[in-house]
């Protein structure tokens, strides 16, 4: 999965952004739908040409302009709007394996390229879990039968940077950079909100 945009698995990130865009709001004149899709007016033509050939787009001429909107009866748009929200999928898919494991968490977070959106086809995920209480082999044998869901699911492969509370708050302390990048793109999946881990009982 490309994590800049997973839609572009079998879409071009133009024609996603421009459904995500028509999905959200309704009607666009054709500039202020390249503005909000955060694409160029040529791009955003270009997808809403080949979205309204195969139906998927109605297109009005209205006062010198075109007007723009999702036609919500097509059999594919619903399809459609899905693919170009995975990313949004995938969070909630990671979110509920991580929150069905027999030892829970004390926290776990995504980071790193995943997290930021600028990571490509080849990139690891990386999870940032902190440990509660439980025996290695149980850690071990649901982290593994995770990391090959999220295989199957994305095409990536999950990195998993296992810490204890006590192991991370040592870590903020000594002012580690990894810390900061957890704080600034970190995107939690359960548990206890990172910040008041890492602040040592007084």
């Amino acid at each position: 999965m490309d994590w800049s945009d997973p839609a572009t698995a079998v879409m071009s990130h133009g024609t996603a952004a421009v459904i995500r865009a028509l999905a959200g709001a309704g009607t666009f004149g054709v500039r202020e739908l390249a503005r909000v899709a955060g694409v160029s007016p040529t791009r955003a033509r270009q997808a809403i040409q080949r979205l309204a050939e195969h139906g998927l787009v109605d297109v009005d001429a209205h006062a010198g302009s075109h007007l723009v909107r999702l036609n919500l009866e097509h059999v594919a748009v619903q399809p459609t709007i899905a693919l170009a929200n995975l990313r949004t999928e995938v969070l909630h898919r990671l979110g509920t394996e991580v929150n069905s494991w027999p030892v829970p968490a004390e926290h776990v977070a995504l980071f790193g390229s995943a997290a930021r959106g600028d990571g490509d086809t080849s990139s690891d995920i990386d999870i940032l879990v902190v440990r509660s209480q439980g025996e290695q082999e149980e850690w071990d044998h649901q982290l593994a039968e995770s990391g090959a869901a999220i295989r199957r699911w994305t095409g990536n492969w999950v990195g998993w940077f296992e810490v204890e509370v006590e192991e991370l708050q040592r870590m903020a302390a000594a002012g580690e950079p990894i810390v900061d990048e957890w704080r600034r793109d970190a995107i939690p999946l359960r548990g206890r909100p990172l910040n008041s881990l890492l602040r040592r009982p007084s």
